[in-house]
């Protein structure tokens, strides 16, 4: 823990330190012949399949099953999805009750992770893959998570309804009355919307959030909701876009801006790793190794429902050209207070959604 809060911004930034030493794990084959794995294969495809918890949303989430599909076609991988909260809840109920279905589960943010963690909930897999990740990219002690990529947020406006020079440029011009009851956020149950949260309150202090509450704005669950409601004009702001939605529904034409406040983007990671009594091991790990590979990581650059910004070692730009480094991130500092921080959060934001 104490490591981790003490890299997170820096490891957002991308910083890159070589492990000084892993297991010796056979090399195997997928379609990519450098491709490694720790798993034996042949009783991964003997499992025959795979199941996935994600807080992506449906198009995303069958991106990343069906490019492992393709890999590896005598596996059938299946998908779950809901928002990390959501999610998180979900799994430790089933667990509770003694039900040991999900195989790989990826979280939007650190806190739940690191929650996720602290209640036995990964198996430790150190994956060959590990040695193109910096100690910061993976969990304290590598082989319960990883970062599969990074996503962050701005603000978007509707073009049609907005004129450039009345849209707001910085994250307290979103207190302006003028996008009172026009204005769209996501729920609690997000890690992307408790990060923003985290950080603003930091820069601005705790009545930013209470001024921002008489906005009176409207939270949805989903990254799609909110463009397609911006783009359709039913919310003339949405105050938290995600530079992947915006890409996404820009290629559309969709009538959308996205604006980078100068006090910098909140920006957090999504962490994946194998569950603890997975029902199929081997499948699980597999899973893993591909999606830590080249292979799985290009997924999540490209496909334009995903567009999750690489942290392995030597990998190129994300769809459009776009790179960490050409923004300016906000990460915790401090990961204990961080974590600590989540149920005001909760509490403060349902409040304000009427929840």
């Amino acid at each position: 823990m104490h490591n981790e809060a003490i890299t997170t911004r820096r490891a957002l930034l991308g910083g890159a330190i070589a492990l000084s030493s892993l297991p010796l794990i056979r090399a195997a084959r997928a379609d990519a012949p450098d491709f490694k794995t720790g798993a034996d294969i042949a009783k991964a495809e003997q499992e025959g399949q795979v199941v996935y918890y994600t807080h992506d949303g449906e198009a995303g989430a069958s991106a990343v099953v069906e490019g492992f599909m393709k890999d590896f076609p005598k596996i059938n991988a299946r998908y779950v999805r809901a928002q990390t909260g959501a999610l998180f809840n979900k799994v430790l109920s089933e667990r509770a009750a003694g039900r040991y279905g999900v195989d790989v589960i990826q979280f939007s943010e650190i806190a739940t992770a690191v929650d996720f963690q602290k209640r036995g909930g990964y198996e430790r897999y150190v994956s060959p893959q590990t040695e193109y990740y910096a100690p910061e990219h993976l969990s304290p002690t590598p082989g319960d998570y990883f970062w599969v990529g990074v996503t962050f947020a701005g603000i978007g406006y509707n073009t049609d309804r907005v004129p450039a020079g009345e849209a707001p440029k910085t994250w307290k011009d979103l207190l302006d009355p003028r996008w009172r009851n026009a204005i769209s956020t996501k729920q609690a149950t997000s890690g992307m919307q408790f990060m923003e949260w985290y950080e603003l309150r930091k820069l601005y202090g705790d009545d930013y959030w209470k001024e921002f509450a008489k906005q009176r704005p409207r939270g949805f669950d989903a990254r799609a909701q909110l463009f397609d409601r911006l783009a359709k004009g039913d919310d003339k702001v949405c105050a938290l876009a995600e530079y992947a939605g915006y890409a996404l529904y820009k290629e559309k034409n969709a009538p959308i801006a996205f604006v980078a406040p100068p006090d910098g983007l909140p920006a957090t990671p999504a962490l994946a790793g194998v569950v603890s009594k997975a029902p199929h091991p081997e499948a699980a790990k597999l899973f893993i190794d591909w999606h830590m590979s080249p292979r799985g990581q290009e997924v999540q650059q490209q496909n334009p429902y995903l567009l999750y910004a690489s942290v392995r070692k030597g990998a190129g730009p994300m769809r459009g050209g776009i790179r960490l480094a050409d923004f300016k991130l906000l990460a915790p500092t401090d990961m204990s207070e961080y974590l600590a921080s989540q149920p005001a959060f909760t509490k403060q934001w349902n409040a304000m959604l009427g929840l």
